[in-house]
């Protein structure tokens, strides 16, 4: 079991606890993936466009690896740091899905290196070098929308606990 430590001690979480760091995690990542949709529509920098959508794909894959079998996965979620080949490799195993077509790992690929060596999110002589709108990611988008879809007809994730409307 997982332990939170606490002022009072130690709480171990139970198959409901664990369930529900899944869903809360899938969520948050679900809600990035939205804030890169929506800055992107709205003319926003696309360097943090891309790290937004970044972030979600790692954050939606990780939640869901947790929901698929939390006690395996939660020790490797350090392990896969941030490299977004490592978390889509073992989340297309995990919910046995096909595999990325080769140009969506292309893709992947580039933005994974971008990403995981934080020149997204941190300022450098990149960003005066390149033009981040010819860094492609529709490709990638496009399939992680086809995943959400997916997981959530399936039901592995249930978000509208989560995810509540607005009043």
């Amino acid at each position: 079991m997982t332990e939170i430590t606490s002022a009072s001690g130690s709480v171990q979480l139970t198959v409901h606890g664990k369930r529900m760091v899944a869903e809360s995690m899938y969520a948050k990542g679900k809600a990035f993936l939205g804030a890169a949709i929506l800055l992107r529509q709205k003319g926003g920098y696309e360097y943090v466009v891309l790290h937004l959508l970044c972030q979600g794909i790692e954050i939606v894959l990780k939640g869901l690896l947790l929901a698929v079998d939390y006690d395996k996965y939660k020790p490797k979620l350090k392990r896969f740091g941030h490299d977004l080949l490592k978390i889509t490799d073992a989340a297309t195993d995990a919910a046995g899905l096909s595999a990325l077509r080769p140009s969506i790992r292309t893709e992947m690929e580039s933005l994974n290196r971008l990403y995981s060596g934080h020149l997204l999110r941190y300022g450098s002589g990149y960003d005066i070098l390149v033009d981040p709108r010819t860094i492609p990611s529709r490709q990638v988008l496009r399939r992680m929308a086809a995943l959400l879809r997916l997981v959530e007809r399936q039901g592995l994730i249930r978000v509208d606990a989560m995810c509540p409307s607005p009043a």
